[in-house]
């Protein structure tokens, strides 16, 4: 193994440590929603994401109904190769008239 390689090994555990420690203080839920074409896939994250950031009643949601949800917020994509939910385009256009 060169220097190089040890290098590198070094800076990805340093990265994974630095994550770890983030999450222990600031918890992070990534969701990741599966379903058939036109199943409501969007509808209904859009409707979560908007229940969590107002408080909204999930009595079926364990976290929420047992008070352990302290707050909710959007944060930036941490992957810029992936495409940021469009959570304000789809709140929009559902609550147009």
């Amino acid at each position: 193994m060169n220097l190089e390689t040890m290098r590198d090994i070094g800076r990805v555990a340093a990265g994974g440590l630095v994550d770890f420690a983030r999450d222990l203080a600031t918890p992070t839920l990534r969701l990741g929603v599966t379903g058939l074409s036109r199943a409501g896939k969007t509808v209904f994250i859009t409707a979560l994401i908007q229940a969590l950031l107002r408080g909204g009643r999930l009595p079926a949601f364990a976290a929420a109904s047992e008070g352990r949800i302290f707050r909710a917020y959007l944060e930036p994509q941490p992957d810029d190769s992936l495409p940021r939910f469009r959570y304000e385009d789809n709140l929009a256009a559902l609550t147009a008239e």
